[in-house]
Order: structure tokens, then C-alpha cells, then sequence
């Protein structure tokens, strides 16, 4: 399950998100800066002291244009025998591309919709996607659809594993920030099991019929959740 947002101009940079329920592969490109100059252009990130991939939970960081995503999940009792679950996603403080792709790769999904986007020229819903022009750097797009990621693991045991999510240039990768709701009815379920564990860069907070994640972090990072039938 792959969402790949692919550059159409001559000069660019290399970004990965990779996130629970996709994988999303960013690639911004602007015909104005070159690879060193994006670096050189970004105050919020030292080159000197890049992650080369170890997860690392970092500290907060409010305030700074760090890539961000917020994805909210509802999972019904009708997902516990298809799958299928409602999503809403946006991705907040995009670079600046002068025309991209955003490409789903789920085996399943319906009902693509752009819901909103902010220094955005156009948008335009695709047979594979959703395409953007003249994207402007703090940039946000939100889209909604139904896909098929609940998976059973037994007859009362049910899993979704999201990840690695990762942002990434060249060889390094850089500070991301992930908020993730994933609703659930508590009468038909319960949450079993959440990894990694809570810990200082990757907040849990569960409700009666939802789990709320918040992480700051560097390098890949996986999260699996474990449901039972009640």
C-alpha cells in the first residue's frame, strides 16, 4: 500500500513518508533549487547531524515547518467482517513542487476525495490519485476514502500495522511529526496492544472508543495495532 507523490519538474529532492496504513514516497522538485540549496534553505534541520535511519523520538518541535501528518481512522462493526474502514488524512507543511502526483497503491480503496487544500494552485482527483500544481512550501492537501486495511489474525483477533513512516533525503532522514486517531466500537472490540510502547517522543492517549498516537521522531518508525472481538 503505497502513496507516491511524484515530481514533475527538472530539479528536486528526495522525501519518504512511510506511514501505517501507506507508504506514502514524496519527491518535491522545484526548477529553482537545487539539492544543496533546500538544505542550506531549511533552518529547522542541521545537515551536520542527520539521522541515518535509526528511530530516534525526538522532542517536540512547535512552532518550525516540520512535515507533518494527521490521519483519522473509524473502524465500524461492518469492518470487522470486510476490512474496510473510513479514512481522513492531510499532510501539512509540504514543500514547494511545482506539479505532483499523489499516488494510492492500496489493493483496495473507493471514494478518493480532495476535501481541501491550502497554496495549492489546482487539484484534481485521478484514476490512481490525486494531482497537484504549483504547490507553495507550508503547503496542505486533505483527503478522504474507505479502504481495506483491517486484517484478522484468528476467528477473535484482528491487527493493522502501519509504517515504517519516515522522512527521507538522500541518505538522511529528518524530523516528522505524526498524529493518528483511530476509532473504534468499544462494544465490539477493544485495543490489546500498541507497539512500540508509550515512551518521551511517542504519546498514547486512549478514550473509551479511541486511540489517540502523537509522535515527534527521526529515522523508520512501525506501529502495530492489536484488536480482540468482545
Amino acid at each position: 500500500m503505497t502513496l507516491s507523490v511524484r515530481p514533475r519538474a527538472r530539479r528536486g529532492f528526495l522525501v519518504n513518508l512511510i506511514w501505517p496504513l501507506l507508504f506514502p514516497l514524496l519527491l518535491g522538485a522545484s526548477e529553482t533549487r537545487t539539492d544543496e540549496n533546500w538544505l542550506e534553505d531549511d533552518s529547522d534541520w542541521n545537515a551536520s547531524q542527520v539521522n541515518e535511519g535509526r528511530l530516534q523520538f525526538i522532542a517536540p518541535m512547535p512552532g518550525q515547518s516540520v512535515l507533518s501528518s494527521d490521519t483519522q481512522l473509524w473502524l465500524t462493526e461492518n469492518s470487522l467482517r470486510n476490512g474496510w474502514v473510513d479514512m481522513q488524512q492531510c499532510y501539512r507543511n509540504l514543500d514547494a513542487v511545482s506539479r505532483t502526483e499523489v499516488v494510492y497503491a492500496y489493493r483496495d480503496m473507493k471514494n478518493l476525495q480532495v476535501t481541501r487544500v491550502d497554496k495549492v494552485a489546482r487539484s484534481r482527483v485521478t484514476a490512481r490519485g490525486v494531482e497537484l500544481q504549483d504547490v507553495e512550501k507550508g503547503a496542505r492537501v486533505c483527503v478522504r476514502a474507505e479502504v481495506k486495511v483491517l486484517r484478522r489474525l484468528t476467528e477473535r483477533t484482528f491487527a493493522m500495522q502501519h509504517g515504517p513512516y519516515h522522512r527521507r533525503f538522500l541518505d538522511g532522514y529528518y524530523p516528522y511529526h505524526l498524529s493518528l486517531t483511530v476509532h473504534y466500537p468499544n462494544r465490539e472490540m477493544r485495543l490489546e496492544r500498541v507497539e512500540p510502547e508509550a515512551q518521551t517522543g511517542f504519546e498514547l492517549i486512549e478514550n473509551d472508543d479511541s486511540l489517540i498516537i502523537e509522535s515527534w521522531f527521526e529515522g523508520e518508525l512501525t506501529i502495530v495495532l492489536e484488536f480482540s472481538k468482545n
